[in-house]
């Protein structure tokens, strides 16, 4: 007699192979989520992985879980899209933006999720249904259980995709305010909430300052996942196309339709992991 508790093996685990704030709080999620809806991770891989090396426990799983996060892009990450070729498989969590080329691929997967309207939209336009859920961190536990100490000082600005020269170590803020090379995540936060406002343009600080609370202006990344969330979050007058744009408008005061969202997001979340669990039983 089979077992009720049914097994997914997770693809695209960014944080075991990119230790990066925003990896590491999705990935913590994602297992948080399989726990509380009765689903056993038997496995993860990254996102460029010869399958056959994961193949037994492929096989063995009930239900393919791809992370799509930032992946799905300019054609890219079509070895992802051919997962469900061949195993049950969804596609959560993800942007999806200039993937004519893979969007057909979109057929075999038994759900779709993506982070924003604007990949929505994008999709819908090749006729597939999909769902949109915002960012799996919205409902860490971690960072909503955390509370925020005051702020020291004014405004703190992090870099882009675009202008990379900035990077220090793997949490992308500008050197010029001091952050360490290395630091764990309570530090991460700590530097966030140093500041009273925030210009930003990477899509996990404009969801942990969203979470935080921190007032905050976005300028735009390499694909439209920044802006597709601010368009859901109420806060499109808040986001620009350049970083110069940005800093000159960053708000003294957090957005209500920001808090909002961020209020309803870990609802919508755990119904696409009940969705995501009910699947994995059929």
């Amino acid at each position: 007699m089979r077992s009720e508790k049914r097994k997914v093996f997770l693809v695209n685990d960014t944080y075991l192979y990119d230790h990066h704030f925003g990896c590491e709080m999705v990935s913590a999620t994602f297992r948080e989520q399989f726990c509380r809806t009765g689903l056993e991770m038997i496995g993860t891989a990254p996102k460029k992985f010869d399958p056959e090396k994961y193949r037994s426990k492929m096989d063995d799983a009930d239900l393919i879980v791809i992370n799509g996060e930032g992946s799905m892009h300019s054609n890219n990450s079509r070895h992802l899209l051919e997962i469900a070729r061949e195993y049950p498989a969804v596609l959560v969590n993800s942007v999806f933006q200039d993937n004519d080329e893979n969007a057909s691929l979109l057929e075999n997967f038994r759900y779709i999720a993506v982070r924003e309207s604007r990949s929505a939209d994008y999709v819908r336009a090749f006729g597939f249904d999909v769902d949109v859920v915002p960012d799996v961190i919205f409902a860490s536990a971690f960072v909503r259980a955390y509370t925020k100490n005051a702020p020291v000082n004014d405004i703190g600005m992090s870099d882009s995709v675009f202008r990379q020269k900035f990077r220090f170590g793997p949490f992308k803020w500008k050197r010029a305010f001091g952050f360490p090379a290395q630091c764990s995540v309570v530090e991460y936060l700590k530097m966030l909430e140093s500041y009273r406002r925030l210009c930003i343009g990477r899509f996990h600080g404009v969801v942990l300052a969203s979470m935080l609370g921190i007032p905050f202006s976005s300028w735009e990344s390499n694909t439209w996942k920044i802006s597709g969330l601010m368009r859901d979050m109420g806060a499109e007058h808040l986001h620009f196309a350049t970083q110069r744009d940005a800093v000159r408008a960053v708000p003294c005061v957090f957005p209500l339709q920001i808090r909002e969202f961020v209020d309803a997001a870990p609802a919508r979340i755990e119904r696409m992991f009940d969705h995501i669990a009910s699947l994995a039983k059929r």
